[in-house]
């Protein structure tokens, strides 16, 4: 153990195997007791199988867990929780017509027999959340709260819990700077109290910020395991790749010249969403936007698509030289419009579904053959678009839920792409996505812009606006605040965003 240090949780040879594919092979992993070990990998690589087996969701198929003198081949999740580890997943978990206390103390137990002691426990709550720096009522239902608000409360069930362990699955994939701050002081608190951390993040750059260590899984095994100042991002990068990726814009011609006028939107606003925004977005242009949390960003690309009432809508909207006006989503798709949601696991999929049904969802109609559907045609279409993305499954009949994230991700820009639009908005398109798969996303953008289509990205993460983008605007509170051209850097974005957030 580092520092001589014993371990306060140990999984020894960890194997798993579904059908088709080993996700964990002979995997050791520990955990000091007041560390931060990060655990990183591709979308795939096994990070959700390794937790799901320490959270007691699934059984090993061999290895042993180890946590201080316990020994067994697999816990249960009441076992878990009962020996002090608690996991805050990425999606909201959350009882939404519960209150934040109720949520806080389901299944806890603070008064003497049947009677549960509700005052305590809204008090208690109170308390946990104004150590946490969160102004949020106890009283006030889940449903209400947002993702930096969710996750505080979470941070508070396991306190409640007196957990010892803590899993954190992609905690910042949806937090703006500011909130992204503030939990790294919770998780300084933590550490003080020696409670030890299980941090997952394609954030690399978070790796360096909070972790001691960092285990790096590739295709189900240990590609690497070490101490964070032993290594540098390019190193990390290998280990999770084995290969190295380019994170210049070496794939764009900086000086390319933009062709005509796509989308042409003037003095458009929505009530206190936005208001009198203009810009032009040309043929094989990629357009950047961004801003702190609640700019309006989301709210204007879903004005565009169709996916707002028009009641309060105004402005100007020209789509390749007519008016475009969509009542529907429906109708920007037949016009040549596409979005890819922010949420895609509840706006952009259908779960339950195939991922073959996913995929071709928006073109159904398309595919029509006098009254039948023309299944060979739809087969094509689905094959090429699972070749063309790279999208990592043997039978496009299994449900899309059983893909990870990044190849989720895939899907749904699969299913954008197969309507030809001419105009591709992206909302935060790599968020909770590893670094490879963000790399086939970046080049899949420029193969996009060479041939003409104009793309909108609207995402929080300046590096990657600096990757793809041709030029961005900042937003602040509803308005376009600003734009960066010539010189597309992630500084130049930070510091335009930064300086938003300070006016």
């Amino acid at each position: 153990m580092p520092d001589g240090k014993t371990a306060l949780f140990e999984m020894r040879g960890i194997s798993k195997r579904f059908p088709g594919v080993k996700a964990l092979d002979d995997v050791d992993f520990d955990l000091n007791g007041g560390e931060v070990h990060a655990l990183v990998g591709e979308n795939g690589a096994g990070k959700s199988t390794l937790i799901k087996i320490l959270s007691g969701a699934y059984r090993p198929d061999s290895g042993t867990l180890h946590i201080e003198d316990y020994q067994t081949n697999r816990l249960t999740p009441v076992q878990a929780r009962q020996r002090g580890i608690f996991t805050i997943y990425q999606e909201n978990t959350l009882v939404p017509d519960l209150t934040v206390a109720e949520n806080i103390f389901i299944g806890q137990e603070l008064g003497k027999g049947a009677a549960f002691d509700w005052k305590g426990a809204y008090a208690r709550s109170e308390e946990l959340l104004e150590q946490l720096h969160v102004k949020v009522s106890p009283w006030l239902p889940a449903r209400r709260l947002g993702i930096a608000e969710q996750q505080a409360v979470q941070i508070c069930k396991a306190l409640v819990l007196q957990s010892k362990i803590l899993v954190m699955d992609e905690p910042t994939a949806r937090l703006s700077r500011r909130e992204r701050d503030n939990l790294f002081s919770i998780i300084a608190r933590f550490r003080e109290q020696g409670v030890a951390i299980i941090y997952i993040s394609h954030f690399l750059e978070e790796v360096f910020m909070v972790a001691s260590r960092v285990t790096v899984l590739r295709d189900g095994r240990v590609a690497g395991s070490s101490p964070v100042e032993a290594l540098d991002h390019q190193q990390l990068v290998f280990l999770m790749l084995g290969r190295s990726v380019e994170s210049d814009k070496s794939g764009k011609d900086a000086a390319k010249e933009a062709g005509p006028a796509l989308l042409s939107v003037e003095n458009f606003s929505m009530g206190e969403k936005f208001s009198g925004v203009d810009f032009e977005l040309r043929a094989g242009e990629i357009l950047g936007i961004t801003g702190l949390v609640g700019a309006g960003r989301t709210e204007l690309a879903r004005a565009l698509f169709g996916a707002e009432k028009r009641v309060g809508i105004t402005g100007s909207v020209r789509l390749a030289g007519e008016n475009f006006s969509p009542r529907t989503p429906r109708d920007a798709v037949e016009r040549g419009m596409a979005l890819a949601p922010e949420d895609r696991k509840q706006q952009g999929l259908v779960l339950c579904r195939p991922i073959a049904d996913n995929i071709a969802m928006a073109v159904n109609d398309r595919l029509v053959r006098g009254w039948f559907l023309d299944h060979k045609k739809r087969r094509s279409l689905i094959d090429d678009m699972i070749l063309r993305l790279n999208i990592l499954t043997n039978d496009a009949r299994l449900r899309v839920s059983t893909l990870s994230g990044g190849n989720q991700q895939k899907v749904v820009l699969a299913k954008w792409l197969a309507t030809q639009a001419r105009v591709l908005i992206l909302d935060q398109p790599t968020a909770g996505i590893d670094v490879g798969t963000k790399d086939e996303i970046y080049r899949l953008l420029d193969e996009l812009a060479a041939r003409g289509v104009g793309i909108i990205v609207i995402s929080d993460d300046p590096e990657e606006l600096s990757r793809v983008s041709d030029r961005v605007l900042i937003m602040r509170r509803g308005k376009i605040a600003g734009e960066i051209r010539g010189s597309v850097t992630s500084d130049s974005i930070l510091e335009a965003v930064t300086a938003e957030a300070a006016s």
